[in-house]
């Protein structure tokens, strides 16, 4: 990173955090506060919607990119009108809560957007060799991307996790892609989001809400698909960089539909909100999934050749220790009801 990319990731920062600050004021004078339930990890009333900061910063440099990289339009316009449509749906939630299947709905549009103006996923590189998918890999992508909007969503329980997840995930991207029309604007999102996390870490001054957490799940499938169809980083090499959150939300899916419980039901089954439970501080629970994160962004940086091995090796170890550790601390809830 050269002194005006420090400059510019700088600026962005600190327009984040200032801007975030304002929006707290704002917030607590019209009311926009989560209050807490039976399903919360906070116990006070806190700001939402707070991803609206960031959002707004990383699209007001989306639009600045035509005029750097104007072959790029497709993913500018894939990011910006599917973006905004994502962050306004969430934004609309965050105010008034509103059906899933209306979310569900605008969340469809948006990744077809992305898909039209992307070229959808043909083909998966696998590091030695492109396996074609024709139709079925836009089938697949369409649900990827429905499922990134929504598990960012997900995994936005306790303080610092979705932002501080999404400043690492940002950065690796950034540095991997050094040289091409992605890494501007993924710095710009680090940045964003970074200010934000200032304010979002514990105790949480604000949360993102879903105009936040759905935004960067799109952003992160839009740089994927992006980077795959143009032979920049594979799109297996994303699916590790997030490979803790699409776990912990997928197995938490599943073991819910076993269950035979309400899959759109808000709920407090995720292996890290049973930490937060048992007892767990917000912060040592956040921190221990960003040093996972960025262990798995170290060993991409080496590995990065062969994808298909790292996502099979990183997904069978992460399902195996969340499986491990899910057990473990469920036997502790269960001796610490039985205590009470």
């Amino acid at each position: 990173m050269n002194l005006l990319s420090l400059v510019f990731f700088s600026g962005l920062a600190f327009l984040s955090c200032t801007g975030s600050k304002l929006y707290i004021n704002y917030a607590r004078k019209k009311a926009i506060l989560d209050i807490p339930n039976e399903r919360s990890s906070h116990t006070l009333p806190t700001p939402r919607g707070g991803g609206v900061v960031f959002v707004a910063l990383f699209l007001a440099v989306v639009l600045l990119c035509p005029f750097f990289f104007p072959r790029e339009a497709s993913l500018w316009l894939a990011l910006s009108g599917g973006g905004l449509a994502v962050a306004a749906i969430g934004w609309i939630d965050d105010r008034n809560t509103l059906p899933a299947w209306q979310r569900l709905g605008v969340h469809s549009i948006a990744v077809l957007w992305a898909l039209y103006h992307l070229g959808g996923m043909p083909s998966l590189s696998l590091g030695f060799v492109s396996l074609p998918l024709g139709y079925i890999g836009h089938v697949l992508a369409f649900i990827g991307g429905v499922w990134m909007i929504n598990l960012y969503n997900f995994m936005d329980g306790i303080d610092g996790l979705a932002a501080g997840e999404a400043v690492l995930v940002a950065l690796a991207g950034a540095f991997l892609t050094t040289g091409t029309p992605a890494s501007l604007p993924l710095f710009a999102l680090a940045a964003s989001v970074l200010g934000f996390l200032l304010w979002n870490w514990s105790p949480a001054k604000v949360f993102m809400g879903d105009a936040g957490s759905g935004f960067l799940g799109f952003a992160f499938f839009c740089f994927a698909l992006y980077t795959e169809n143009t032979n920049t980083l594979p799109l297996l090499i994303w699916a590790v960089l997030v490979s803790v959150f699409v776990v912990d939300a997928t197995l938490t899916l599943v073991m819910r539909a076993r269950q035979r419980k309400r899959l759109s039901e808000a709920h407090r089954d995720h292996l890290y909100q049973q930490f937060i439970k048992a007892g767990y501080p917000h912060a040592g629970v956040t921190g221990a999934v960003l040093l996972v994160t960025f262990a798995l962004s170290a060993t991409v940086w080496f590995l990065r050749p062969f994808p298909l091995l790292l996502f099979a090796g990183v997904y069978v170890a992460l399902i195996m220790g969340c499986k491990l550790l899910y057990g473990k601390i469920s036997a502790k809830l269960r001796s610490m009801e039985v205590t009470q």
